[in-house]
């Protein structure tokens, strides 16, 4: 079996329609899926990256074959899929472009089945995309598995998506399922360990993991994003 591929969308929002966008999408079926499933779907927080934006995340589970079947019927087999037109037209009261990218998962890296069986949740999810020495993107990424993922884990931040992005081999996706507290409760641990807040302890695995990744990458930037009820990582009406 070939590893999971992946679709990552940016999504250019209208106006408050970020919302009924997401709830669109999770309402997708059949069709209007083209053999992708939804992982997940969420609004960027405004204050910590673009607005107003939505970010969706498919994964084709059979590998490379489904991902060909699916590129297919989005080509010239585009016009005979009424149902995927129509869920288009509908989507463009909410949206007015976007950009996507092709991923592939790390070996053994977290899928939808995964994230189900652990249960994985979150009510705030952080996404970096971090761009990479040419060529380095899955040596990044096991560093990341081996050496920072028992730290963050530590710090309340589960990875959803571990990912090589395709026709680029400079760019990684990377997602985290948390919640804000424990998200800013990294944040002061990284300033104490610094010196700059005195206030709570500082952890110098924090500091040493970002010495440790400039070995594999040249930038990087987070965004928090909220989750739409429904999909696989947010928690039930009442959790969280």
């Amino acid at each position: 079996m070939s590893r999971p591929i992946f679709l990552h969308e940016f999504i250019d929002i209208v106006g408050l329609g970020a919302w009924p966008y997401m709830e669109h999408t999770v309402e997708a079926e059949g069709d209007e899926k083209v053999g992708l499933q939804l992982l997940g779907t969420w609004y960027t927080v405004g204050c910590t990256g673009r607005w107003s934006q939505v970010v969706n995340i498919w994964e084709s589970p059979g590998g490379w074959p489904a991902w060909r079947d699916s590129i297919d019927r989005l080509g010239l087999k585009r016009r005979a899929n009424q149902k995927l037109t129509g869920w288009w037209n509908e989507a463009l009261n909410y949206r007015t472009g976007g950009f996507d990218r092709q991923l592939a998962g790390l070996p053994g890296g977290p899928t939808i089945e995964s994230l189900r069986a652990d249960d994985v949740r979150g009510t705030t999810f952080v996404h970096e995309l971090t761009e990479v020495r040419p060529g380095a993107a899955l040596d990044y990424l096991e560093a990341m598995r081996e050496e920072w993922i028992p730290v963050a884990r530590e710090y309340g931040l589960e990875p959803v998506g571990l990912y090589e992005v395709l026709m680029s081999d400079t760019e990684v996706v990377t997602v985290w399922a948390s919640d804000i507290d424990s998200i800013v409760r990294l944040g002061r641990t990284y300033d104490a360990a610094r010196g700059l807040d005195a206030e709570v302890p500082g952890d110098e695995r924090v500091v040493s993991w970002r010495r440790r990744a400039r070995e594999f990458t040249t930038r990087w930037r987070e965004e928090l994003m909220v989750p739409c009820p429904g999909t696989v990582c947010c928690p039930s009406e009442g959790e969280g």
